[in-house]
């Protein structure tokens, strides 16, 4: 993987991008990791000296193997809860924040308090809001899928209705879309892309390996990324195919027994760079063991 890695390197040279310093400090990292179960590795690095994007950055990594046993599951909440909240109550190994949500007073129970499409089993339990009525939204433009228990990383088409006609049990809109069969996605000009702020992506590899990731930010510690660095992160880490999800505030990791309260990463509510500072939100990504 490093040998093509640096050879993707090399590729970006060769049509002036200058990402090879950026590229090297990912490929080069020596990553802390630790055994979750058999077939699922945590990864973690902080860049502690601006090595990184000319920033510091902390970013955490949970990979599954596409030959484990283990099984990814999209959860919503019909209240608001923490991501390590519903993981523990659910009795999972690992988990990651889900997609975007009702931030409000006003929390909406009946819709699982989401702004973007849910099926779960089957059932449709919550559908896009789409802004002036007709427009899909920024995250709408792609979806978790997970049909007989493989994940699936989708690009929106034309249809207004596309979510609808995935084939799968599990369906969760989210989104921008980064990267689509090996390519990178374009991405818009906004602030939302542009400004750099804590992010959870999801990456599928080639050869069917999972990537859940989150990286830190809003802190001196870790800056946090833009879309564009984000998106070249999951294309130095091998992803063929990627989405984010939710952010700033909502962005947290849980692994069961790696530290007090299960979260690896570093939720920015409280504004200190710690484990405490976890947000509550309407659905997560679910890892269980065997």
């Amino acid at each position: 993987m490093k040998k093509l890695l640096l050879i993707l390197i090399l590729m970006l040279e060769a049509f002036g991008i200058n990402a090879q310093n950026d590229s090297l400090a990912i490929v080069n990292t020596e990553w802390h990791q630790k055994q979750v179960a058999e077939g699922v590795l945590y990864k973690y690095h902080h860049f502690s000296h601006n090595d990184l994007f000319n920033s510091n950055q902390f970013i955490s990594i949970i990979e599954i193997t596409k030959n484990s046993k283990n099984k990814i599951e999209i959860y919503p909440s019909p209240m608001l809860k923490e991501t390590s909240l519903m993981a523990s109550e659910k009795g999972a190994t690992a988990a990651i924040n889900g997609s975007f949500f009702k931030f409000s007073d006003t929390l909406d129970a009946k819709n699982y308090n989401s702004v973007d499409y849910i099926r779960k089993d089957g059932k449709i339990i919550a559908c896009n809001l789409l802004e002036p009525k007709t427009i899909r939204l920024m995250h709408q433009l792609g979806a978790l899928a997970i049909h007989k228990g493989e994940l699936y990383i989708l690009k929106a088409d034309e249809l207004r209705n596309w979510e609808k006609y995935i084939l799968a049990e599990d369906v969760l809109t989210s989104g921008p879309i980064l990267r689509v069969a090996g390519w990178d996605e374009s991405l818009e000009k906004k602030s939302f892309y542009t400004t750099r702020h804590p992010r959870t992506a999801v990456g599928k590899k080639a050869n069917g390996d999972i990537l859940l990731i989150t990286i830190d930010g809003r802190a001196k510690e870790a800056a946090g990324m833009s879309l564009d660095e984000l998106q070249k992160i999951l294309k130095w880490l091998g992803c063929s195919y990627a989405i984010n999800l939710d952010g700033g505030g909502s962005t947290t990791m849980y692994i069961k027994g790696f530290s007090d309260n299960g979260i690896v990463n570093h939720p920015c509510d409280n504004k200190i760079f710690d484990n405490k500072g976890e947000r509550k939100v309407a659905n997560a990504i679910l890892l269980f063991c065997e």
